[in-house]
């Protein structure tokens, strides 16, 4: 989050304005989708101030020379009658602010709810590629953390401030209607506290975007310590630590300090000055026509207009506080909306029949980075059902063929076909639900075996997923689990060995039935007590299936139809594993290298 902020911070004004300009779109359509609370919200807000605001008029009545003369003419009648009505009025001014409440609290959770499902859905869309630059801790905070933000913007700041101009709007009006030169001695401080309303706003927003650059980086090392924390102890390098540490935390505290003192002059300060001079104003104007008796202002209106004074500034004081919110939760808006703002991946629709799984890559160049090649003029044909491993040191490019190949990034140049038709003439979602991935890191869920098997496709049956799971290997897996296919797995598979993980995934493509398959280093982390019955996983995978290989350990893919050496982005060799070592290249260096080690070993 420290790099959005400080992205916010170096982009034009002509950006910003854009930005701006997207997230009010989106704040006035998520306020209008959730517009069957918030609207009853607002009418019954306003008619609950109506109320509240008429509890004065009638104390100011009671307190007024004519009304205590009736009082004694009528009897008691019409005085109760009036204590009467006030306590109706504080009472149902009372209840209808709490249903206004709660249907403000409703438009912020049902926004939330929104919101969170839009982003989850959009992220789904999104290309890989957005996914490499954004961490996946940022992404999660933003989903969550970021979408509470949210709903406190609706719950607690917009519908607040909402709130607080009914009630001044309110305050006024009635004011108007009382009094004249009331209403004009409310309208004096009015210039006074909009500037300094701007003045804090405008401050406020510095200081909370500086806030919160320097929280994001300060979490940020603290994760990063504690992750390394073995590393620092060993090293000895605990003071270094911490002493960069304690310079980010007095940055943020000075910041903070400044922003308190800011919000300590202007709310604490500022307005309660302006509510004291205002009131002795009053009060000096009062006095002063009731000494000369230029003037007949009556005692109740002069309680009537004390107590409004006193609600307004009121209200004047938690706009201030919610101000300071506010910049807080816009910037975490706009973190939501910079993820909607991303355009996502535009899919041809349609089913892709029959897929036979030839692949031909034609001439293919791609970079991640414009004018930093990773592929340059890769060219080769699988025929559908054969099977081709692709060797080489890490950074030549292997793995970037099978993203390709699944579609995850768009070629720089050439073209990729499958059966004969170009890739980008295909529905990818539909190639995709065809294919198979098996990493070299398998990723399992905090589900149950029967789900991280079948991944909810409800053509897979347990005893299906639990015959997947038997055919790659995975027996004793099965054996050892007390409710057997159905049994519960901890998030990343904890309990089970890097070789029983990597079973689990192997089932998980065996029982989508995919055309093709593509094994990226998915015997890397095996041991070699384990790699028997991975090999015995893997040959079964690739039964009738074209399949695409990545491995480092040479001795796994001897029986591929044709292994590819690839260096800093090109094929330099190409051949079956005796076609290879015949050659005395690359590829024969790499296996004696390695056939020796495991000697060693």
């Amino acid at each position: 989050m420290a790099n959005t902020d400080n992205e916010k911070q170096s982009l034009s004004k002509e950006e910003l304005k854009e930005r701006r300009k997207f997230r009010h779109q989106l704040l006035r359509s998520y306020t209008w989708k959730a517009k069957k609370y918030f609207i009853p919200g607002l009418i019954i807000e306003a008619v609950a101030t109506a109320a509240n605001l008429l509890g004065p008029i009638i104390v100011g009545k009671i307190l007024n020379d004519q009304v205590i003369s009736a009082a004694k003419q009528d009897g008691l009648t019409f005085y109760l009658q009036l204590l009467l009505v006030y306590l109706c009025t504080m009472v149902a001014g009372s209840l209808l602010r709490y249903a206004s409440q709660y249907l403000f609290q409703l438009t912020a959770n049902n926004i939330g709810r929104m919101v969170q499902n839009d982003v989850f859905n959009h992220l789904q869309l999104l290309p890989i590629s957005v996914f490499d630059r954004m961490p996946a801790g940022t992404v999660v905070s933003r989903v969550t953390n970021d979408s509470n933000a949210l709903k406190v913007l609706y719950a607690q700041i917009i519908t607040r401030l909402i709130s607080a101009l009914i009630f001044a709007v309110g305050i006024y009006i009635s004011l108007a209607s009382l009094d004249y030169r009331l209403f004009l001695m409310a309208l004096m401080p009015l210039p006074i506290l909009a500037v300094v309303f701007w003045n804090f706003q405008s401050k406020s927003s510095r200081y909370n975007r500086k806030l919160r650059a320097e929280l994001s980086e300060l979490n940020g090392q603290i994760n990063e310590n504690i992750q390394g924390m073995e590393v620092i102890q060993s090293l000895g390098r605990e003071d270094r630590v911490y002493n960069d540490f304690n310079r980010l935390n007095t940055s943020y505290f000075e910041t903070n300090k400044r922003y308190t003192r800011l919000y300590a002059y202007s709310e604490e300060s500022i307005i309660k000055l302006l509510n004291i001079l205002v009131m002795a104003a009053i009060l000096a104007y009062f006095g002063h026509a009731s000494l000369t008796g230029s003037g007949d202002v009556p005692i109740g209106s002069l309680y009537i207009f004390t107590e409004y004074m006193r609600r307004l500034f009121e209200q004047f004081t938690m706009a201030m506080q919610r101000i300071g919110n506010l910049t807080r939760s816009l910037g975490a808006a706009d973190h939501i909306f910079e993820i909607l703002q991303i355009k996502t991946e535009t899919y041809l629709d349609g089913e892709i029949e029959d897929l036979k799984g030839e692949i031909q890559f034609q001439d293919v160049h791609f970079s991640y980075i414009e004018g930093e090649p990773v592929l340059k003029g890769i060219n080769f044909t699988l025929e559908a059902g054969k099977t081709a491993a692709f060797v080489g040191a890490t950074g030549s490019g292997k793995s970037t063929i099978m993203n390709l190949l699944a579609g995850f990034y768009p070629l720089t140049e050439g073209d990729i076909l499958i059966d004969g038709q170009s890739i980008k003439e295909l529905p990818v979602l539909s190639l995709r639900r065809q294919m198979a991935m098996v990493l070299q890191d398998p990723f399992i869920f905090r589900s149950s075996l029967y789900r991280n098997i079948a991944l909810d496709n409800k053509e897979i049956t347990p005893e299906m997923a639990a015959e997947a799971l038997r055919e790659v290997g995975g027996a004793r897996i099965l054996d050892r689990a007390p409710e057997g296919i159905v049994t519960a797995v901890e998030s990343q598979g904890k309990g089970y060995s890097s070789g029983e993980r990597q079973l689990i995934s192997f089932a998980r493509a065996l029982a989508q039935e995919p055309r093709i398959l593509i094994l990226d280093e998915a015997t890397a982390n095996i041991d070699s007590e384990t790699e028997g019955l991975i090999q015995s996983g893997i040959k079964r995978l690739q039964a009738g299936r074209t399949t695409l290989m990545i491995a480092h350990r040479l001795s796994t893919i001897k029986d591929a139809n044709t292994i590819y050496v690839m260096d800093k982005g090109e094929i330099v060799e190409q051949g079956t594993h005796a076609d290879l070592m015949a050659m005395g290249g690359l590829y024969a260096k790499m296996y004696e290298e390695q056939s020796r080690s495991s000697r060693v070993a």
